[in-house]
């Protein structure tokens, strides 16, 4: 039984090459109809293309470009090296902000949680300072009931009971 995907814990880079072989494949499918138009042309044009290129004029073109080839990939090389040193400037500068953003992140969130830690002491210890009042003011009154009754106790004259 097939089980359904969640899309979203797939990674960007996942998509790109399945929509890159999707793309392929789809013109890879148009690839026979497109060589048997060109054999077509081939045929019509190679008469007009033998008559206008001479063996002569063709060596030196092929010199001439063989040459602005060399200058050219040699241009190349040198931009693309340029380019990947600069992606990966880049590249690093996007590491060390990503960086930093996480870190302040994280340093505000438990910067929060050590305020709201801090409140809740202050509460809790606010609340326990009140109920030390509360039991000591309650300490007091047992305290003062207890020598009233023994007050009370010692001006009371002695009696003694006989039981019969």
């Amino acid at each position: 039984m097939p089980t359904k995907t969640d899309v979203r814990k797939m990674p960007k880079g996942l998509y790109a090459a399945a929509g890159s072989g999707d793309l392929a494949y789809e013109q890879l499918r148009k690839l026979p109809e497109k060589v048997a138009e060109l054999r077509g042309r081939v045929v019509e044009l190679g008469p007009v293309v033998t008559d206008a290129v001479s063996e002569r004029k063709l060596r030196a073109d092929l010199d001439r470009l063989r040459d602005t080839a060399r200058r050219n990939a040699a241009a190349v090389v040198t931009g693309a090296q340029a380019a990947q040193e600069k992606a990966a400037a880049v590249y690093e500068d996007l590491v060390a902000r990503g960086a930093r953003v996480v870190a302040n992140a994280r340093t505000t969130a438990a910067k929060e949680q050590l305020a709201t830690a801090k409140a809740e002491v202050m509460t809790a210890a606010g609340a326990e300072a009140k109920g030390e009042v509360k039991a000591a003011k309650a300490d007091n009154k047992i305290s003062e009931a207890r020598s009233e009754v023994s007050a009370a106790a010692a001006r009371r004259p002695k009696t003694t009971t006989t039981r019969s």
